[in-house]
């Protein structure tokens, strides 16, 4: 049968942005800026996400782990075996340190499923489930060794892409959407395949710091999902 995407949500939602944060990416991006400024709170989402990640994450690993694995399955997302979001930040600070260090690029891009909460919620969890999987089987098809791939969250992903200037980051950003496009997805005998936004940032183009470069990376997703999804948005 023929796979067909489901259509993306959009818009997300946001409260306002830190003073400090704000006269950050002035200097640094004012465009950006300004668009951060007038649409959502776009750092401090990730701040708020990161403190209740961390105890979300703590308590979902430890809980599965029976004793053995504590270690790793605490750097793990239990659904994907992909980093979770403590580990993605542990590596992006680090990924980004070697690159002030050497003086080269370092790129993230930040993936959403198109449509998940309506997927979620009309197909249910197994099938959530399973996008999740498939999601996660695609970026890792997509990606070289040194690259680092995560769940950023419920039905987000990113991936840290060391020694990558934006122009070859968003080419990476296409070919990962082009495989969750392909990849079908099986229910009640029914094929049906998801889309992908992306948001790209790079370092030191577009921020110098990991939280800045995280809000640049989603300031542009929210910018593909706002042009109707399944596209590359690179800031």
């Amino acid at each position: 049968m023929s796979n067909q995407p489901i259509n993306p949500p959009s818009k997300i939602g946001g409260e306002p942005l830190f003073t400090r944060v704000l006269n950050d990416l002035r200097q640094h991006r004012p465009q950006l800026a300004e668009r951060i400024a007038a649409n959502s709170s776009v750092l401090e989402r990730v701040r708020d996400y990161e403190k209740q990640t961390a105890l979300v994450t703590k308590q979902v690993t430890l809980s599965a782990a029976k004793g053995e694995d504590i270690e790793r399955l605490a750097l793990l997302d239990p659904i994907t075996e992909l980093y979770n979001h403590r580990a993605f930040v542990k590596e992006l600070k680090a990924e980004l340190a070697r690159a002030k260090r050497y003086k080269h690029p370092a790129s993230l891009v930040l993936l959403s499923i198109d449509g998940y909460d309506e997927l979620a919620g009309q197909y249910g969890p197994l099938t959530a489930e399973a996008i999740q999987k498939i999601v996660s089987h695609a970026l890792r098809s997509a990606l070289r060794e040194v690259d680092v791939a995560a769940k950023y969250n419920q039905w987000q992903y990113a991936v840290i892409l060391p020694q990558t200037n934006a122009a070859c980051a968003s080419l990476v950003g296409e070919r990962i959407r082009l495989r969750v496009n392909s990849q079908a997805i099986n229910h009640n005998g029914q094929n049906f395949s998801v889309t992908a936004s992306i948001g790209v940032a790079t370092f030191p183009d577009h921020a110098n710091e990991y939280d800045l470069l995280i809000a640049c990376a989603i300031e542009a997703l929210e910018t593909a999902l706002l042009r109707g999804g399944d596209r590359v948005v690179s800031v």
